[in-house]
């Protein structure tokens, strides 16, 4: 099924605009009842400065919001007109930086509430959203071929390579 807003596209994973927000809600609901209420690995932070934990918060947050910016931007915003493949800007570094902005995010509040519980759902959602890429890449490869392919090879589809 192709994106009924965007038609040029490749096929999305089903039912995304419900997983996301879907993945959000279930993640900051256990997030909330282990740090607020349960508080099951509260003697964690005394281990961890937190200055350190709001850096990595911070730090985490800033780069969820970028990626998830600048590849909305890529995908969605006036630049691009056409059926071709982007593979400039985030794209660069890595080829699903909007799934990878929401596990940053969800990284970010793991690290500054040191709630190991979280990273229950946190572990889920990364399996999801890889089984939810590769499901998108399969029909990225269809539709652009061996350009893909080449793409696939220069691009780590998670990890930003170290210059």
């Amino acid at each position: 099924m192709k994106s009924q807003r965007h038609p040029d596209m490749g096929k999305e994973f089903p039912h995304t605009d419900q997983i996301l927000p879907l993945s959000a809600l279930l993640f900051f609901a256990v997030w909330i009842l282990d740090f607020f209420v349960f508080r099951l690995f509260s003697e964690l932070t005394s281990f961890v400065p937190v200055v350190l934990r709001i850096v990595m918060f911070l730090g985490l947050e800033v780069s969820a919001v970028m990626l998830g910016f600048y590849s909305h931007e890529a995908l969605f915003g006036k630049k691009n007109v056409g059926s071709s493949l982007i593979t400039d800007g985030v794209f660069a570094h890595v080829r699903h930086p909007l799934y990878l902005s929401f596990l940053l995010a969800y990284l970010g509040f793991i690290f500054v509430s040191m709630s190991l519980l979280s990273l229950v759902p946190w572990f889920c959602y990364a399996v999801l959203f890889d089984r939810m890429a590769g499901y998108e890449e399969e029909d990225l490869e269809r539709i652009f071929g061996q350009e893909y392919v080449e793409y696939e090879r220069r691009v780590p589809k998670w990890i930003p390579r170290v210059r």
